[in-house]
């Protein structure tokens, strides 16, 4: 009888497991709204999304709008991702890319924030993403 529950249990645990979305799902423009405004996310060029610890899936207009929630939640968890200006509508983890505050790019929040994806497609130097973040928690 232990036996049967050690494996009930044991299924149960990789059932969780495995329903927990590994990859980030492509964002729908003009379907998806940015869980931190509310906004509906329109243009491809911008947008972030998060994979919290429990599995959840938070989608973002534009990059400002996850780094304030983050700023703003210090609860919330997971892996993050960024769509570069120079690779629109693909989602890369946030520690590959280049970040460029320039008023060149208009983000839809107006911080005019910009991902990138090569290094060599913007001038100037870029902010990691812990310089970004810690650019905006500052503000």
């Amino acid at each position: 009888m232990k036996d049967y529950l050690r494996y009930g249990m044991l299924i149960v645990a990789m059932a969780v497991i495995g329903c927990s979305p590994k990859n980030p799902d492509p964002i729908i423009y003009g379907k998806d709204q940015c869980y931190y405004c509310r906004m509906s996310i329109a243009e491809p060029q911008f947008g972030a999304e998060i994979i919290t610890s429990k599995g959840r899936i938070y989608k973002y207009d534009a990059l400002e709008c996850l780094v304030n929630q983050l700023s703003e939640d210090t609860s919330l968890e997971g892996r993050c991702f960024a769509i570069p200006y120079d690779r629109p509508r693909e989602l890369f983890s946030v520690d590959s890319l280049h970040y460029i505050i320039s008023e060149r790019y208009r983000s839809p929040m107006g911080a005019n924030l910009a991902a990138f994806y090569d290094q060599s497609a913007f001038d100037g130097r870029a902010l990691s993403w812990n310089e970004l973040n810690e650019k905006f928690s500052g503000e």
